[in-house]
């Protein structure tokens, strides 16, 4: 009998153990170094896994704190805003009594400052002369106004020239370079002071799951969604296909934190109104144009209509329907006030402020000056009317 050397063993247990797995999976076992390197990758996929899970956890504990009840938060009741929506009118006249084009881009951001600050949901343009056509509505709205007109009193550019800034200062910074085109009207909108709206989030905010994008005019795979900027280190991807073309403005809810990891965020189209719902944020105003006075006075959509004149009633005697949400709008006058701007209107059929509005309101209670500027009425006007609806409603400011 031939004796076996020890290494001549321990191959024939290696063949034989080999042999064996092979017939049980089929598959050649694997060397020293292929276990080694999964182990090493099993190793590495864990620590990642932790990582993963523990930053999801502060992610998730930030939120809370922040109160925050965006998707991936943990639910927490939060100021759902005020009980009512507010609106304001403006005549777009008003500011041709600027003596230049920054005090007219000054006087348009005034307005806007106050609408921001009184959380007005819808800023109305409207024309006090009524001349406005509808091809001249449709130029604006298509894309095709650019602003080369000066504003005078033989033509209807004031009312363009006042919503285009109100529309650029409402959109946020990092989304305006994309929307608006360099136009005369915002020559000198960088010299207002800004907003600092609650949607207006920084590159470094994520206290909100929402925000304000635009879509990209980039390509995509067939399936994908658009990609969208919404201001962050990384573009969104949407998680279904839109019809929108690209430069148009959205809002977005992002998707959970541990979407974030990868190399885009993800999230869906909501709506500005959906928003604000559900983070008790104010989520800016809307601006709409209308042709005359009488397209503005909707006692249809308004529950409640405010006209202002210095010979108007006290705030006191405003009512308002606290059973329900109710959407006010407050309409102020041009130079000549709301009454001329009605009686201008041959196509409206009340012919005076009395009949045309719930209650007319005088802003000032005693003024001491000879005249009230239109910027100095929407200010002083929305404190008041805003001051009586929260009493009415019964919550502190």
């Amino acid at each position: 009998i031939r004796m076996t050397s020890r290494a001549e063993e321990h191959a024939r247990k290696r063949a034989m153990r080999k042999q064996l797995f092979k017939t049980k999976t089929g598959e050649e076992e694997k060397s020293w170094r292929q276990r080694k390197d999964e182990k090493k990758q099993r190793k590495e996929d864990n620590m990642i896994k932790v990582a993963e899970e523990l930053w999801r956890s502060k992610v998730d504990q930030k939120y809370e704190k922040l109160g925050d009840s965006g998707v991936g938060a943990k639910a927490k009741k939060v100021d759902k805003g005020k009980p009512y929506t507010l609106s304001i009118a403006i005549p777009g006249s008003f500011l041709l009594n600027a003596q230049s084009a920054e005090l007219r881009t000054y006087m348009a951001g005034q307005i806007a400052r106050a609408a921001t600050l009184f959380r007005v949901s819808e800023i109305i343009v409207y024309d006090e002369s009524s001349k406005m056509t509808d091809d001249q509505l449709d130029m604006y709205w298509g894309g095709h106004w650019h602003g080369d007109i000066q504003p005078a009193e033989s033509n209807i550019e004031a009312n363009f020239h006042l919503a285009r800034i109100l529309e650029y200062l409402e959109c946020p910074q990092y989304l305006r370079k994309t929307l608006f085109l360099k136009q005369r009207p915002l020559q000198y909108a960088g010299l207002l002071n800004p907003l600092d709206s609650q949607h207006h989030l920084k590159a470094y905010d994520l206290q909100l799951r929402y925000r304000e994008g635009v879509i990209m005019d980039k390509p995509v795979k067939k399936g994908r969604g658009a990609l969208v900027d919404v201001g962050l280190d990384k573009e969104l991807e949407l998680e279904d296909e839109t019809p929108l073309p690209a430069g148009t403005r959205i809002t977005v809810e992002m998707g959970p934190p541990d979407t974030d990891l990868g190399r885009r965020y993800r999230g869906r189209i909501t709506s500005a109104k959906k928003a604000a719902a559900a983070t008790g944020q104010y989520w800016g105003y809307s601006v709409r144009i209308a042709k005359r006075i009488g397209e503005v006075i909707d006692h249809d959509k308004y529950d409640c209509i405010v006209g202002t004149s210095p010979k108007g009633a006290r705030a006191a005697e405003l009512e308002v329907d606290t059973m329900k949400h109710s959407n006010i709008l407050v309409v102020f006058g041009g130079i000549e006030g709301v009454d001329a701007a009605i009686e201008g209107d041959e196509a409206y059929e009340q012919t005076s402020a009395e009949e045309a509005f719930t209650l007319l309101l005088r802003p000032f209670v005693a003024n001491g000056s000879r005249s009230e500027r239109i910027e100095e009425n929407v200010l002083v006007g929305l404190s008041t009317v805003d001051s009586r609806i929260a009493d009415l409603y019964g919550f502190a400011q």
